[in-house]
């Protein structure tokens, strides 16, 4: 009788003590991982192409002025405005950083060192690519960019101008070649600033170097160059 009293005890106390789980489950549920405007907004695709012009690389990265900067993102809603202008710079929100931004308007591909070619990447694709500042900065001999001179006559519209610090650098792109060492910068900047084009004298500051892009499809193409 003994042992029969202490078994539906122990079995009301179970009951008890499951009634309390589902309850506590029910007021506290398990936190799910937070979503981010990247991980809601950016869905775009990539592929590869044969032909990439710098005319088509500077389109592309005009149309992203005025949109947002995001520490190691790269995706854009191409709306005109900063989606996401009090989140956290690497806190998921909209926009490229300088390097991503370089990466996506060059159309480099997604593997280090991956050669010739091009990988065109949608605007609303969130993809960095494996490009820092310092690689634009001193570039391997695997990369597809190299440095060439500063001189107006050595460069051209979309071409890099690049710095590069023990904590920080910087990569921008030049949309239109201007004069006495400033040019007409398209970059994204910063996380107060966004994605711009801003009259900067860069060029003229001793800290950064120019980068070219390789192999660079001909603004003639596909009709007969020359």
């Amino acid at each position: 009788m003994k042992a029969t009293t202490e078994t539906a005890m122990v079995t009301k106390v179970l009951k008890i003590a499951a009634c309390v789980g589902l309850l506590m489950s029910a007021l506290f549920p398990p936190q799910r991982a937070l979503a981010t405007w990247a991980t809601e907004n950016c869905h775009g695709g990539g592929w590869g192409r044969e032909t990439w012009k710098r005319s088509q690389a500077d389109d592309y990265a005009m149309r992203a002025v005025g949109e947002g900067y995001e520490f190691g993102g790269g995706c854009y809603k191409l709306n005109g405005y900063d989606d996401t202008p009090n989140t956290a710079t690497d806190g998921g929100g909209e926009g490229a950083d300088c390097s991503g931004f370089t990466f996506k308007t060059w159309a480099l591909k997604s593997q280090l060192g991956s050669g010739a070619g091009f990988h065109f990447w949608e605007h609303r694709k969130n993809i960095h690519g494996p490009y820092s500042t310092w690689a634009y900065y001193d570039p391997a001999p695997s990369y597809p960019f190299r440095l060439i001179s500063k001189a107006y006559s050595a460069t051209a519209f979309m071409d890099a101008l690049t710095e590069r610090h023990p904590d920080w650098g910087h990569v921008a792109l030049i949309h239109q070649e201007g004069s006495s060492g400033s040019d007409y910068i398209v970059h994204a900047r910063n996380n107060t600033m966004g994605t711009e084009l801003r009259y900067l004298p860069y060029r003229s500051d001793a800290d950064y170097r120019a980068v070219a892009r390789e192999g660079w499809t001909a603004e003639c193409y596909p009709s007969r160059c020359g």
